[in-house]
């Protein structure tokens, strides 16, 4: 009786996982439910297997083997474990390290971040969240664009395109949500783009209950966001202009890579993490109840012209997201230094 329990029990989670799992790909910003799945904690599909292995290998050995497949499942797809497969390659020739960050505002230790960026000596810095008491003082012979809250900074010289990208919510004024600046890095001329696209939060925040959990008389409020949310991404795309070779974008694209919108907007450029990173990831946590859970939605983009050598998540340096470094090789480079 007891090894038939395990059996069921073993089924049962594998199909709830791999519901999960197409719930969250086919349905993460498009449906509110598959949508508060996308951004709320994965590990939690984790905890039943605290219990159903020890109970198979106990009772039912056989049962350890779609145990461990779920188990790559949940790692690798759920939660989005990333191997430096591209690091394989080795890519020679100079890179283009790229640094970029949601500060947050005042949440930012500026004597932090600065220290950061002399340890790692970044060739472009991204910084979204720019208001009030962000004051960065930028190494000797540096230069910097702000627009609204978002920034450009580099050693090499800037060119403000004045081709930037505005978004209204509704109820609110409209923002800049892409900052455009070349860059005339000693490789080549850069068109770098500064993100900060619009958050779930407060349609999440809509349809979560204390009590309940979920609150689906809600769900039109997460909905109407997730469309408003959809069509900034794909103007954005649009603004960005479908993937240019040299292009790169750095920001809060607040999206995870396995939301139906990234895949629409922003697939075609390499993600420098997925390419060349290891680990989750993870560039922002969160938390509810003394539970918290990381999420992916800081990214480095680049068009076809780039390859990522590698790819790292930042230390601590006061605000709620952590910076995200990136070591971009263009093509062109390669090939010279073969």
């Amino acid at each position: 009786m007891q090894a038939t329990a395990v059996m069921a029990s073993t089924w049962f989670y594998i199909a709830a996982l791999m519901a999960v799992w197409l719930l969250m790909r086919f349905g993460g910003d498009r449906w509110w439910f598959a949508t508060v799945l996308l951004f709320g904690p994965r590990w939690v599909y984790g905890v039943p297997l605290v219990l159903l292995v020890p109970a198979a290998a106990v009772l039912r050995r056989r049962l350890l083997v779609p145990l461990a497949i779920s188990t790559v499942l949940l790692i690798g797809p759920i939660a989005g474990f990333c191997l430096p497969w591209n690091r394989l390659l080795a890519p020679s020739g100079p890179a283009i390290r790229v640094l970029t960050c949601n500060v947050k505002g005042k949440c930012v230790d500026n004597e932090a971040l600065e220290k950061l960026i002399a340890a790692n000596r970044p060739d472009i810095v991204a910084l979204q969240g720019c208001w009030g008491d962000v004051q960065i003082r930028w190494p000797a012979g540096w230069h910097s664009w702000r627009e609204g809250e978002l920034m450009i900074a580099s050693p090499y010289p800037l060119i403000h395109r004045g081709a930037d990208h505005y978004w209204q919510m509704p109820g609110h004024w409209p923002h800049i949500d892409m900052l455009l600046c070349g860059v005339q890095t000693p490789l080549q001329e850069i068109d770098f783009h500064c993100v900060h696209l619009n958050s779930p939060h407060d349609g999440i925040a809509a349809v979560i209950d204390r009590q309940t959990v979920l609150r689906p008389s809600n769900s039109a409020v997460l909905a109407a966001e997730i469309e408003q949310r959809s069509q900034e991404s794909e103007d954005g795309a649009r603004c960005a202009g479908n993937c240019p070779a040299t292009t790169i974008l750095a920001g809060d694209f607040n999206m995870p890579n396995n939301s139906s919108l990234y895949r629409r907007d922003w697939s075609g450029y390499r993600n420098a993490f997925s390419d060349a990173g290891c680990g989750f990831g993870y560039t922002e946590w969160r938390g509810i109840r003394g539970l918290s859970w990381g999420m992916r939605i800081d990214h480095v983009l680049a068009g076809s012209g780039w390859r990522c050598r590698s790819c790292w998540v930042g230390p601590d340096i006061g605000s709620d997201h952590l910076p995200l470094f990136a070591d971009l090789v263009p093509i062109d480079a390669m090939s010279a230094g073969d």
